[in-house]
C-alpha cells in the first residue's frame, strides 16, 4: 500500500493510491482524519502511532475516503517539513576511496530543499558541477533511543524515494578555498526531489534487496542493488537514535550508489532526471537553469 500526499481543487490532502485509483482520507477516519484533510503527512504519522498501515486500511474499508482516478490529482512531496533529514554518506562501495568509514558519517539537508515529483531541479546561479544521487529512504513512524539493531527496523514506517541532488562548486568553496558546511551544498532550493509516495513497510519485503537506477535525459547512469550498502538500516537507525531521539516524519537517506562507470554526471539547463526504485515507483524531475535576479 502507498500513501500520498496530493494536491485535489487546490488543496493538499492525504491517503492512498492503489490500482490506479486515489483515496482520501475524510475527516471521519479514526486518529488520521483531521491531519490527512489538512494535508499533513507528519502529522498524520504521529497521529497513527506506528498503525498507518491498519489505519488506512480500516477507512478504506469503512468508505472513510474520497475515491477517484489518479489522474485527478497531482502528487506533491509526500513529507513536506520532515523534523529530521538524515543523510548516510558513502555509504555504498566507492572504488576512489582507499578506505570506507568505520562508523556511519551522517550529515543533514534542510527541509526547504524539498521539491515535489515533476518541479524542476534549479540550477543556482552561484553553483555549478551539481550531481544526482538516487536515494533509498526510510520514514520514522514511532519515536525512539537508544534503540539496538533488532529493534530499528520496528521504528520504520514505510520507505520513499529522495534526490539527493548536490553542488560540488559553489560560490562560497571559493572564498573558503574548501567545501565549507556541506550540507550548503545539498540544500540549495530543489535539491531534494521527493515522493512520489511513501510505500508502507508492510508487504514492501526487505530494503536491502531492491533495484535502484537513475537517468539523466534516458542515459543509464546508475544500476545497484540496495544490498550493496554498507551500513544497513538496522545499524544506522541503532547508531542515530544514540545521539537523538528519532520521531515520526523523520527521514533517513541511506546514501547513493556509485555511477556506473565511475564518473559523475554534471546536470545542464534541459535535462531530465528520472529514478526508478522498486516497490516504490518513478520521481521525475526536469532541470531548468536559475533566473538572474532582476
Amino acid at each position: 500500500m502507498h500513501l500520498i500526499r496530493a494536491l485535489v481543487d487546490g488543496q493538499p490532502r492525504c491517503g492512498i493510491m492503489e490500482n490506479g485509483s486515489v483515496h482520501l482520507f475524510t475527516k471521519e477516519a479514526p486518529l488520521i482524519g483531521a491531519v490527512a484533510m489538512a494535508g499533513d503527512m507528519c502529522g498524520l504519522i504521529a497521529a497513527a502511532n506506528g498503525k498507518a498501515d491498519a489505519l488506512a486500511r480500516e477507512a478504506l474499508a469503512k468508505g472513510q475516503v474520497d475515491t477517484m482516478p489518479a489522474e485527478r490529482v497531482r502528487l506533491l512531496a509526500p513529507l513536506a517539513n520532515p523534523g529530521k533529514i538524515i543523510c548516510a554518506w558513502v555509504n555504498f562501495p566507492n572504488p576512489a576511496m582507499a578506505k570506507m568509514p568505520e562508523v556511519p558519517i551522517v550529515f543533514s539537508k534542510y527541509a526547504s530543499a524539498i521539491t515535489n515529483p515533476g518541479d524542476p531541479i534549479v540550477l543556482p546561479i552561484i553553483a555549478n558541477n551539481i550531481v544526482v544521487e538516487p536515494e533509498l529512504t526510510a520514514v520514522i513512524g514511532t519515536r525512539g533511543k537508544h534503540v539496538t539493531p533488532e529493534q530499528a527496523m520496528d521504528l520504520v514506517m514505510g520507505y520513499t524515494i529522495v534526490n539527493d541532488v548536490t553542488a560540488f562548486s559553489h560560490r562560497l568553496q571559493e572564498l573558503l578555498g574548501s567545501q565549507g558546511p556541506y550540507g550548503l551544498a545539498k540544500s540549495f532550493d530543489s535539491f531534494a526531489p521527493m515522493g512520489p509516495v511513501i510505500a508502507l513497510a508492510e508487504g514492501f519485503g526487505d530494503p536491502h534487496n531492491v533495484r535502484i537506477r537513475q537517468w539523466t535525459s534516458e542515459e543509464l547512469q546508475t544500476d545497484e542493488r540496495s544490498a550493496s550498502m554498507i551500513y544497513r538500516l538496522p545499524t544506522l537507525i541503532s547508531y542515530l537514535s544514540g545521539f537523538f531521539m528519532l520521531e515520526p516524519g523523520d527521514i533517513i537517506m541511506c546514501g547513493s550508489p556509485f555511477p556506473l562507470g565511475g564518473k559523475p554526471c554534471f546536470l545542464k539547463d534541459g535535462d531530465t532526471v528520472r529514478i526508478e526504485i522498486e516497490g516504490i515507483g518513478t520521481l521525475e524531475s526536469p532541470v531548468i537553469a536559475e533566473a538572474p535576479s532582476a
